[in-house]
């Protein structure tokens, strides 16, 4: 089914968590520029520089929450040798992401509740969820037995720095992100 909707609806994002399909239309400007502004720090701090991580939109996932799971992060960390990784249909091994990050939309209950748990559940190391409706930005680290161990949540007025481990120290703004 998620391969006839892909098919069928190529500019929207088709998803498999626990095994529902999700798909969701284009996101707006200000969607596409808060990510352009999250690139554009990451490349500032010396991420895709030969031999570093890099940083991409919309890499699929493969998880291990159903037979046929995965998901289309925003934007995503990954280990610079991604691209022998593939598992199937153009989805790589969660081993070889350091961060995901979703910019809410129209599916905020699925970036934070179902994608939490599926992506604590591939053990990637760095979850953010720029929550445009509820103001605010959350970062869930440490995941464990399905769940993530910290949970920060930072609000307007208020600044965070990433953890080291996505392979570079970058602070960002909570107004800054969602002006």
């Amino acid at each position: 089914m998620a391969e006839v909707l892909f098919e069928r609806f190529p500019k929207h994002r088709v998803e498999v968590l626990g095994g529902e399909v999700s798909v969701e239309p284009v996101p707006d400007g200000r969607h596409a520029e808060i990510l352009s502004d999250v690139m554009h720090a990451f490349f500032r701090a010396g991420l895709d520089d030969e031999g570093r991580p890099e940083v991409i939109q919309r890499l699929a996932i493969w998880l291990p929450t159903g037979p046929d799971d995965y998901a289309m992060p925003d934007l995503s960390i990954v280990d610079p040798e991604i691209d022998e990784h593939m598992v199937t249909y153009n989805c790589y091994d969660p081993r070889f992401f350091r961060l995901v990050l979703e910019v809410t939309s129209s599916a905020l209950c699925s970036d934070l509740t179902r994608k939490p748990a599926a992506y604590a559940m591939a053990r990637v190391p760095v979850y953010v969820v720029v929550d445009r409706i509820g103001r605010r930005v959350m970062v869930l680290t440490d995941p464990k037995d399905g769940e993530y161990q910290v949970r920060a949540v930072h609000d307007p007025g208020q600044s965070f720095t990433l953890p080291e481990s996505i392979g570079v120290s970058v602070t960002f703004s909570v107004d800054e992100l969602l002006k």
